[in-house]
């Protein structure tokens, strides 16, 4: 048996399937009550007759938080407020923690569009993923000297595998096992295990554990499980971080698979139902609004205007004009209506001579999330 030394490339990294009983009594346990909290998120996902791109930018805003806290896991610290804030910037005016998060948003968006449009997701997809992330870091390691250490000691504790050939066919045997029909009862498990490679294989120079957690509600989406990728465990992740690494570097350093597959499937079930409930609280807010514009204004109400306000947290009037093909008089009317009505707030943007508006039905929930 060839023991675990942390400064020798994994280049012996098992190949997937791994050696883990799906069938242990404690994982179906906990797999049960997973998919009973999933399905929950699927009806309240499935009630809406909207086309997956129509969804995906109706809740497109919900990707923000998840970007935060997976951004937030590799130490790049942002909050919410700032990226909803940064996507009304220049580029030159984001600090780096607004950009990287906000690419973080732009892959995740980008994966569901891909995984929608060819129902599968390919090594070369996981690796457009990535480049959206670091595109000055982008593609395969094709050279030595990758190490992971340890921040404050500078222990290393993982060196990766090396060569961009072994890489690849590292990479393309995950990419069987992701897109394979998974047994019903193995789906989440599997998740854990698929989210483990990719942190062991560790492809790209930089990238690699968000690129990760990108993959994992999509790859419930692939597996009929949610009809879009808004399952996202990131939040879990960055509030039991330690436990994270511990259990991923169980499975490296003895081949403890359970603890590590336990954890996912314990954040898998806790962030499903955050997001119903989260999901549950914007469609309850939507349809105050509606009811308000129905009852109050019936000439200004629209189908469209409702969509526009629940897809983006912050707007401009410009924009609000384009979207809804509207005069700018008019524009300034219905905003005006809408601040009266305390649907929106106005709010002058720092260093511009505009302003914000705020969708405070929608950001009160978001922000707190």
């Amino acid at each position: 048996m060839n023991v675990f030394n942390p400064e020798k490339p994994n280049n012996n990294l098992p190949l997937l399937p791994p050696n883990f009983d799906f069938k242990d009594t404690d994982v179906l346990l906990a797999t049960i009550e997973v998919a009973k909290s999933v399905s929950q998120l699927r009806t309240r996902l499935t009630m809406s007759k909207r086309s997956v791109a129509n969804t995906l930018d109706l809740l497109s805003p919900l990707f923000v938080p998840e970007a935060v806290a997976s951004s937030g896991v590799e130490n790049i610290i942002t909050t919410n407020d700032s990226v909803y804030s940064a996507k009304l910037k220049e580029d030159h005016d984001l600090s780096p923690a607004e950009k990287e998060t906000m690419r973080y948003t732009d892959a995740l968006m980008l994966g569901a569009k891909i995984l929608s449009k060819k129902g599968f997701l390919a090594t070369n997809d996981y690796i457009a993923i990535q480049a959206m992330l670091e595109p000055d870091k982008r593609g395969i390691r094709n050279l030595p000297g990758t190490q992971l250490k340890n921040p404050e000691t500078g222990r290393v504790y993982y060196t990766p595998p090396v060569g961009e050939k072994l890489i690849r066919d590292k990479l393309a045997n995950l990419e069987k096992y992701y897109n394979e029909d998974a047994p019903t009862a193995e789906i989440y498990a599997r998740m854990a295990v698929i989210h483990y490679q990719l942190e062991a294989i560790h492809p790209f120079f930089d990238g690699n554990g968000r690129t990760g957690r990108i993959l994992m509600p999509l790859y419930l989406t692939l597996q009929g499980e949610l009809p879009v990728p808004v399952l996202f465990i990131s939040q879990y992740i960055l509030k039991n971080k330690d436990s994270y690494y511990k259990n991923l570097r169980a499975v490296t350093e003895r081949g403890e698979w359970k603890p590590w597959v336990m954890y996912i499937l314990d954040a898998t079930r806790s962030q499903a139902d955050y997001t119903t409930n989260v999901l549950n609280r914007i469609q309850t807010n939507l349809s105050r609004v509606k009811n308000i514009l129905k009852d109050q204004h019936k000439n200004m109400y629209s189908s469209e205007l409702v969509d526009f306000l629940f897809s983006r947290a912050y707007f401009t009037e410009k924009e609000f004009e384009k979207e809804l093909r509207i005069s700018f008089p008019t524009a300034r009317k219905y905003l005006a209506r809408l601040e009266e009505e305390k649907i929106v707030k106005r709010k002058k943007q720092t260093g511009r001579n505009r302003y914000l508006y705020i969708n405070l039905h929608y950001t009160n929930i978001l922000l707190s999330a």
